[in-house]
């Protein structure tokens, strides 16, 4: 038997609420627990599906709309086949980087002042923050809250930061669909989209996790290439100057 969780050491692993977990299940998104007298008994697989609920709100999706995708992934497999997908797409994903706080606990991050109303509507609308059924924030990925504390901290104004975000994912996404082109194209089997299964699918995110890992360390090699080059050119200017 592969590990069990009571309630709130599955909330804690998934990094949700307890009523979090109350909530997908009473939706139908998550299965019920095991029941041992009156104890309920989640396992691996019960991880699994809240971590890719959570992945999918992170991209802007409602649990209405997560409840279809749902359904229509289910239909005609297996639900061990369901599950097995789901525990190798949240190992493709990666460490989880979503955050729960209090929204006390997100503004003494930043500099007192620089979180307006207006600056946490927009960042809700881009999917940075987000809040929770119980009242507290979902940052979808504790490195947002990281670099932009810093930026703030430097006296970079938070409009300004979200500028940059939004302009930075328009050209991330854009880098992204290139290397999936190239996943699809060369790395994929031909029409792999039909009849996937879980030996399937722990083959497509093994190589696109390669390819992913790859991905970052160009992207991070041509970032340092490009700030150092324009970075001396301008320096050279002023120098001038």
């Amino acid at each position: 038997m592969g590990t069990e969780y009571r309630l709130d050491e599955l909330a804690r692993q998934a990094d949700v609420a307890s009523t979090t977990v109350r909530l997908y299940q009473a939706k139908g998104l998550l299965a019920s627990p095991r029941l041992e007298g009156r104890t309920g008994w989640y396992d691996d697989s019960h991880l699994a599906r809240l971590r890719l609920i959570g992945r999918l709100q992170d991209e802007g999706h409602s649990l209405a709309g997560i409840a279809d995708l749902l359904e229509q992934w289910e239909k005609g497999r297996s639900l061990d086949a369901v599950i097995g997908i789901e525990a190798e797409l949240d190992a493709l994903m990666g460490e989880a980087h979503a955050i729960v706080l209090d929204p006390a606990d997100l503004l003494a991050n930043f500099p007192p002042d620089s979180l307006s109303i207006e600056a946490m509507q927009r960042a809700a609308a881009l999917g940075l923050v987000v809040p929770t059924d119980d009242g507290q924030l979902r940052v979808a990925d504790r490195r947002f809250l990281e670099t932009g504390s810093t930026l703030a901290g430097l006296g970079v104004p938070t409009d300004v930061i979200l500028d940059e975000w939004q302009n930075l994912v328009a050209h991330t996404d854009d880098i992204a669909e290139r290397f999936i082109t190239i996943f699809e194209t060369y790395l994929a089997p031909e029409n792999w989209q039909d009849g996937l299964d879980t030996d399937l699918a722990r083959d497509l995110a093994t190589a696109l996790a390669h390819l992913q890992a790859t991905a970052r360390q160009v992207l991070v090699a041509a970032l340092d290439s490009s700030v150092a080059r324009i970075g001396r050119d301008r320096l050279g200017e002023l120098i001038e100057r």
